[in-house]
């Protein structure tokens, strides 16, 4: 089998990521808290190290949220009905983005409190 071409390559990537945009709505939700971070960025000018975390740990949540839409698609498809080892699996999968976004949230705290204490007092 032929390896696809890099722009092909890309662009089923990008199809991808548009399927998310459209029609994952935590993972629309979980993008604006990037905005949210990069505003928060712009306004606080936190040190580079802290830039380069909080970017990491926010494009971390997305991922998890787009492998976890990867499993529970996978899931519907090789059993469409309701089966409960398919539906332990899915909240498995879930609970790895709940993870990626307490891991994010604790960052945050940890990153910005400082920066808005100093800011208000």
């Amino acid at each position: 089998m032929r390896k696809p071409s890099l722009y092909k390559s890309f662009s089923n990537a990008f199809r991808g990521i548009f399927f998310l945009l459209r029609n994952e709505r935590n993972f629309q939700i979980e993008l604006f808290g990037l905005l949210i971070n990069l505003f928060l960025i712009v306004y606080l000018k936190p040190e580079r190290l802290e830039i380069a975390l909080i970017l990491l740990v926010s494009f971390f949540v997305l991922v998890t949220e787009a492998l976890n839409t990867c499993v529970e698609k996978i899931c519907d498809f090789i059993h469409p009905e309701y089966h409960k080892n398919i539906g332990i699996i899915k909240d498995i999968a879930a609970g790895a983005v709940v993870i990626a976004v307490l891991a994010a949230v604790l960052t945050g705290i940890y990153i910005y409190l400082p920066y808005i204490m100093e800011r208000i007092s």
